[in-house]
């Protein structure tokens, strides 16, 4: 009989490693690694971080897939947390998040990184070098009785002021990679396509969940549509995750062609799916599972897999199990559940603010059906008042993406000394506005109509995919 399996992150590696010696976990760049042979390179990853007493957070400023890959199995089985930096981020950025969340050592391959004093930097090729065991690190801390204890660190909201840290603890991880594996179906014969970046929790929850499930990953240094599409047939890939603008790019790169049949989940997340897409994916046999979820909810925590058959725009689930779904009274979704962080980051790594009798306000405006489906409404923060009345960007765009040539649609608005609101619609597609602005006067009333209509190559869009709304604003005004 198999040994249960520890709730402890740091030990699923050497588990699957002594049940699955010989099974393929990683492929990298044409490189293939076992479970047996992963766990080798970690085991001596681990015993050349130059970690001190005093040390609780690792920072990583890296894109290399290896390296995070390495450095998160590591920090977990240490009991370190690990606070993955974007590269992009300008460098003062780097060193308020560094500051803030009270991190004292950073693993980078970019040896002039700026970093703040009392930081020491360590060369991400002295871990990654063969050649001595290197110093050893204080081991064996943190007791397996230790699930408050801080793991991973996410930076979220970089983009307009202070950038925030979202902890995570290992009762954080342990729930939520228990609940999505289950709800996936994920199994240690499968193999897990992950083209997303490692410095947002999406790509490193992927990481989690297949290291507990004993089940492969196919690592990809970014998205290139061209590799993707070739490493989804030649790895016979079981699952992928994607935002809707890479399954856009995925179908516009093999045209008429469907994916393998090795292929039993695309995970769908990271913004709304236009209901032209979803269609024109499920008719190449694309199997859609719509996700919702963040990084202060550890990860995906609804899920909608029942839109084969007819999807329904903004529909985006039920709760994973162990979670608890709530709309205030003006429609602002409320969670709860263990796998929800324990607060924003702070340098003592104590419970932070963010949560509310355990609650997380997601900022998210949603319906429930009388199924307990959740149709998501838009960000609060992107709704626009137009003559006093209320409107949902997304429900004006759900409209104007089923008018025929039109490939995407975007809805801001710019400032009317009467209205307030005056709506703006972006679009990318071959009809011509007045033709757009026929279908809107057909299709919406008066009020969800946009009074000017401006065609684009493309929305603007963040590194994720996600349609870029601050950008939008600026184009609108």
């Amino acid at each position: 009989m198999a040994a249960e399996l520890s709730q402890w992150p740091g030990d699923w590696l050497l588990h699957a490693a002594a049940r699955y010696p010989s099974r393929s976990a990683i492929w990298l760049a044409d490189r293939q690694f076992s479970y047996a042979e992963l766990e080798q390179q970690v085991a001596r990853f681990s015993r050349r971080l130059p970690l001190e007493p005093a040390d609780r957070v690792v920072g990583l400023l890296s894109a290399d897939p290896q390296l995070v890959l390495l450095l998160l199995y590591a920090s977990a089985r240490l009991g370190v947390a690990l606070l993955p930096l974007d590269p992009q981020l300008a460098p003062e950025r780097h060193q308020r998040l560094l500051q803030q969340n009270g991190c004292r050592l950073l693993i980078t391959d970019q040896p002039s990184a700026d970093h703040p004093a009392g930081v020491r930097l360590i060369p991400a090729a002295y871990l990654l070098g063969d050649s001595g065991a290197g110093p050893v690190p204080i081991c064996n801390v943190v007791p397996r009785d230790s699930p408050d204890r801080i793991l991973l660190i996410i930076a979220t909201s970089g983009s307009t002021g202070d950038p925030k840290g979202v902890m995570l603890s290992a009762s954080s991880l342990a729930a939520s990679t228990a609940a999505v594996n289950a709800a996936l179906g994920l199994g240690s014969a499968d193999r897990w396509l992950n083209c997303l970046p490692f410095y947002h929790i999406a790509g490193l929850a992927i990481l989690y969940r297949c290291l507990r499930a004993g089940a492969g990953v196919v690592l990809q240094q970014g998205f290139d549509v061209a590799r993707v599409w070739d490493a989804l047939h030649r790895y016979r890939a079981t699952h992928i995750s994607l935002v809707p603008a890479m399954l856009s790019r995925l179908l516009d790169h093999a045209e008429t062609c469907s994916p393998p049949d090795s292929l039993r989940v695309a995970l769908i997340g990271g913004g709304p799916l236009s209901p032209r897409l979803a269609q024109r994916a499920r008719q190449l046999g694309w199997p859609l599972v719509i996700s919702y979820g963040m990084s202060e909810t550890g990860s995906m925590c609804l899920m909608d897999d029942s839109q084969q058959a007819g999807f329904e725009a903004g529909v985006v689930g039920a709760p994973l199990a162990g979670f608890e779904l709530q709309l205030n009274g003006v429609g602002r979704i409320r969670l709860r559940g263990p796998a929800l962080m324990v607060g924003y980051a702070n340098p003592r790594l104590q419970p932070g603010t963010g949560l509310e009798n355990g609650w997380f306000e997601s900022g998210d405006l949603g319906q429930l059906s009388e199924q307990g489906q959740l149709r998501l409404l838009g960000r609060a923060d992107d709704m626009l008042i137009s003559g006093g009345r209320n409107i949902h960007p997304q429900e004006v765009e759900q409209c104007l993406q089923a008018c025929p040539g039109l490939t995407a649609a975007a809805v801001t608005s710019s400032h009317d000394p009467v209205w307030g609101d005056r709506l703006v619609a972006f679009y990318v597609g071959d009809i011509s506005c007045d033709a757009l602005a026929q279908w809107a006067r057909e299709q919406l009333p008066s009020a969800l109509r946009p009074r000017r209509f401006v065609q684009l190559e493309s929305l603007p869009c963040n590194r994720m995919g996600k349609l870029d709304r601050q950008a939008l604003k600026v184009l609108a005004d």
